[in-house]
């Protein structure tokens, strides 16, 4: 394969991977992982904490 074959490719690549974090990282979707509140990680304490916080 030629270097300006691969040079091509490996922008293309780049080009889609960046498009696709800018697009992930502006996502209104909020309810995944540790941010909607249902994370294992945290205590049942700081639930607590979190839910009288909300009041």
């Amino acid at each position: 394969m030629s270097p300006a074959v691969q040079t091509l490719l490996s922008l293309v690549v780049v080009g889609i991977t960046a498009i696709w974090l800018v697009r992930r990282a502006f996502r209104k979707d909020h309810t995944k992982g540790c941010g909607g509140g249902e994370c294992g990680a945290l205590s049942p304490e700081v639930k607590k904490l979190q839910r009288q916080l909300r009041r």
